[in-house]
């Protein structure tokens, strides 16, 4: 794992058990900017890992960090995308049911329309026929 006593290579996670991650995170061919270490260590705090956003740049960038560290750090990256794939599932099923009201609704309106359709046939043919 450790290679030129840099532990940027140790931060290269494998997701093959636990999910496949959207996006590469720590990557060592360059650091993440002042922004995505915000937001990564805002979604780490969600999850229960306390990071720096500074911490984060540091890693990212190549600097040496402990066993510990990395642990924590894969463990938010894996709990982030479960979330995030919580979240996108149920989006997904607030969608479905959405649509399914709407050809409810449609499908109620059909049946409105055609029962109006039928009632005005229906005064139309008793107006016209003779009551003798």
């Amino acid at each position: 794992m450790w290679r030129n006593g840099s532990a940027a290579e140790a931060a290269e996670l494998k997701f093959s058990l636990v999910t496949s991650p959207s996006q590469h995170i720590l990557m060592h061919d360059r650091a993440l900017t002042r922004g995505q270490a915000r937001r990564l260590s805002r979604r780490f705090g969600d999850v229960g890992v306390a990071i720096p956003a500074t911490r984060l740049r540091q890693i990212s960038a190549g600097a040496r960090a402990a066993e510990a560290e990395l642990t924590d750090v894969s463990f938010a990256i894996a709990a982030t995308e479960i979330q995030r794939e919580e979240r996108l599932a149920k989006l997904q099923r607030s969608q479905r049911r959405l649509v399914r009201w709407l050809i409810v609704a449609g499908l109620v309106l059909l049946l409105l329309n055609a029962l109006l359709c039928m009632a005005y046939v229906f005064f139309s043919m008793a107006l016209h026929t003779y009551p003798y």
